[in-house]
């Protein structure tokens, strides 16, 4: 798995294997398998997802926390009043 990984960071930071030539070359070159070579050079992300086993959808879910009713805070500052005006 690690010479997959170490071949994908290669592609992603070397500019000369955006060629065709050197793109096919440096997969020849990787201690990969037939498989996986040939998904990587036919370009197919279907077949090398399946080679990887990766789980591609990634959901994230994010749900805004409720307002207070506005009520509940009127309550709280008529019981904060009525307090203040007991206590004098």
């Amino acid at each position: 798995m690690s010479n997959i990984i170490q071949l994908l960071e290669r592609m992603g930071q070397d500019a000369s294997l955006q060629t065709e030539t050197n793109f096919e070359q440096a997969i020849a070159e990787s201690a990969l398998t037939e498989s996986l070579k040939q998904a990587l050079i036919n370009k197919d992300d279907i077949s090398l997802k399946r080679e990887l086993d990766v789980c591609p959808d990634v959901v994230c879910i994010l749900i805004p926390a409720e307002d207070e009713d506005e009520e509940t805070d009127d309550k709280k500052e008529k019981d904060e009043n009525n307090e203040s005006t007991t206590i004098k």
